[in-house]
């Protein structure tokens, strides 16, 4: 079971702010922000505090950067899953979802395939996400169909679902985190498909695992 492991926004981070000199000769010492990861590069912030001269200096803080998104893949076991079929009419999910909101929108995970199956169990973190699903049809875009439902591993009860006809796009609103997850996708005349699983920067950095 591939479980993603980071795991909408107030507002983004301020800019990084040079250091204030102080208005005595003497120079502040410089500071050198530790890593929490021997591999991860410090995104320097600067947060207002008090100097020994009485004037306010900034102190050097850090945020991890962004995790690369984990690409979820195929299933080798697909009969094993409690579900392994689409239902008989996709219709009853509706269209698109629009999304509305002003915050950055952080992708945490994909999949991109060129073929119908079922994934690997995966769980989110995130109590609110989006499944942000681009098709491409180039040689046949008349024929191009896809199908998708996303579903609980235990009892295989579908949550969400849509469909896409020839080519485009579709946004799907999820709120279920902390419990295993699969999806089923089915593919016909389609070049290539891809689907992003994205939540607000808010989101992003409250709850993605430390």
């Amino acid at each position: 079971m591939l479980v993603i492991a980071f795991l909408v926004n107030p507002g983004y981070y301020s800019g990084i702010q040079a250091f204030i000199k102080p208005p005595v000769p003497t120079p502040f010492p410089t500071v050198t922000p530790a890593l929490l990861n021997p591999d991860m590069t410090p995104i320097v912030l600067a947060v207002q505090t008090f100097s020994p001269t009485g004037t306010t200096a900034p102190e050097v803080t850090e945020r991890i950067p962004d995790a690369a998104p984990d690409r979820i893949y195929y299933t080798s076991d697909p009969f094993s899953y409690p579900r392994y079929r689409l239902p008989e009419n996709m219709g009853i999910f509706g269209a698109s979802e629009t999304l509305y909101s002003a915050e950055e929108m952080v992708p945490f995970a994909f999949i991109e395939e060129r073929r119908g199956g079922l994934t690997r169990q995966f769980t989110i973190p995130y109590p609110v996400w989006v499944l942000n699903i681009s098709v491409t049809a180039e040689r046949t875009p008349q024929y191009g169909n896809f199908r998708m439902v996303l579903a609980y591993a235990e009892n295989g009860t579908i949550i969400d679902g849509g469909e896409i006809l020839n080519r485009g796009t579709s946004y799907r609103m999820i709120q279920t985190s902390n419990t295993p997850l699969y999806m089923i996708i089915s593919v016909a005349n389609i070049d290539l498909y891809r689907i992003n699983l994205e939540t607000s920067r808010s989101y992003y950095d409250q709850y993605r695992p430390r």
